[in-house]
């Protein structure tokens, strides 16, 4: 089955619209948030100081559109200024529409648009608890490349993808 998804760039994240989309979609995951957050639900405010941190690095965002909702949403730094590469820093699906193939789609997507512009590799990283984002990720061709610590203190492991 064709999964048919579209990339929408968020013009302004943190526009109250926006924040609130964005709240829906991570706070429809609890068990995500508390791996990465430490608590299960998301305020829009401590969502919108999040995004404009991220912002000030150049951070993107994109939602993932399909069945005519927001069924989620993709941040990524074009160049992660230590190492050059760019780097996916969220990937959350809608509980309402995981496990239907969008997340894998949205990667895929995400991919071509990397290709597009040149990359030849993206990074990211995945909390050790999390044993459902390892799973997909390694299923999407990324490969554990070194563990570290992200920005909220968690041990995670890197990931790299070399594009083809």
């Amino acid at each position: 089955m064709v999964i048919i998804i579209q990339l929408e760039e968020v013009s302004d994240p943190l526009s109250p619209e926006s924040l609130q989309i964005q709240a829906s979609i991570l706070n429809s995951q609890p068990a995500f948030n508390l791996m990465v957050e430490h608590k299960a639900y998301l305020d829009p405010l401590e969502i919108r100081e999040d995004n404009r941190k991220n912002l000030e690095m150049g951070e993107k965002m994109l939602y993932i559109k399909a069945h005519s909702g927001y069924a989620g949403l993709i941040t990524y730094l074009p160049d992660y200024g230590q190492d050059h590469h760019p780097w996916i820093g969220l990937l959350v699906i809608h509980q309402q529409y995981s496990r239907q193939g969008i997340g894998k789609t949205a990667v895929h997507k995400l991919e071509q648009i990397f290709k597009h512009q040149g990359l030849h590799a993206a990074r990211l990283a995945v909390q050790l608890e999390n044993k459902a984002g390892e799973a997909f990720w390694t299923a999407n061709g990324f490969v554990r490349i070194r563990s570290a610590m992200d920005n909220h203190n968690n041990e995670v492991d890197v990931y790299e993808k070399q594009f083809k």
